[in-house]
C-alpha cells in the first residue's frame, strides 16, 4: 500500500502568505490611526490629572501653581524656567524645592499639536483658583480633545472632530 504524504504544497503556503499580506497591508493604517488616538486620550486625561494636581498642590503649599503643556501653541518646546516664568516672584523668592513643586509640565505626545485658540498654561493661586476660566484643545488627525477648566479649578473633558 502506498501511503499519501500529508501537508500543505509551496504554492498554498505562498497563496496563504500573499492573502495574509493583503489584509495586513489593508489594516495597517487603522492601526497608526488606533495609536494616534490613544495617544490623544491619554495626553488629555494626562493634563485633566496634572491640573488637579497642581489645584491641590496650589492649596497644600499656599503658593502659586503653573501647569504648562510640553510644547507651546507654535510647537515649540518648554522650559520649566519658562513655565515658571508665568508666577509672581518665580526668580526671586522662591526656594529651590518651591520652584520644582511650583511648576508642572505636561507631555503632548508626538502627532499631536495644540489648537491656537488654547491657553498653554494655568496659573492656580494660592487658593487653588484660576484667575480666568481657560480652555485647551489638544488636536490630531484623527479628532481632538477639549478641557474646559473653570475658576474654581473644575475640569471638563469632552471628545471633538479632527482639527
Amino acid at each position: 500500500m502506498k501511503r499519501k504524504e500529508q501537508g500543505f504544497t509551496l504554492i498554498e503556503l505562498m497563496i496563504t502568505i500573499a492573502v495574509l499580506a493583503i489584509i495586513a497591508a489593508i489594516a495597517a493604517p487603522s492601526f497608526g490611526n488606533l495609536l494616534i488616538k490613544e495617544n490623544l486620550k491619554t495626553t488629555a486625561y494626562n493634563m485633566r490629572d496634572t491640573l488637579k494636581e497642581a489645584r491641590s498642590r496650589a492649596m497644600l503649599n499656599r503658593n502659586e501653581t503653573v501647569v504648562c503643556t510640553s510644547i507651546n501653541k507654535s510647537a515649540i518646546a518648554v522650559t520649566n524656567a519658562e513655565c515658571g516664568a508665568v508666577l509672581t516672584n518665580y526668580l526671586t523668592s522662591m526656594t529651590t524645592s518651591l520652584k520644582k513643586d511650583s511648576v508642572l509640565i505636561v507631555n503632548v505626545e508626538k502627532k499631536i499639536n495644540l489648537k491656537t485658540t488654547s491657553d498653554d498654561n494655568f496659573v492656580f493661586s494660592a487658593r487653588g483658583n484660576l484667575d480666568s476660566s481657560k480652555t485647551i484643545t489638544f488636536c490630531s488627525s484623527v479628532g481632538s480633545y477639549i478641557l474646559s477648566v473653570g475658576i474654581p479649578g473644575s475640569v471638563d473633558i469632552t471628545q471633538g472632530s479632527a482639527c
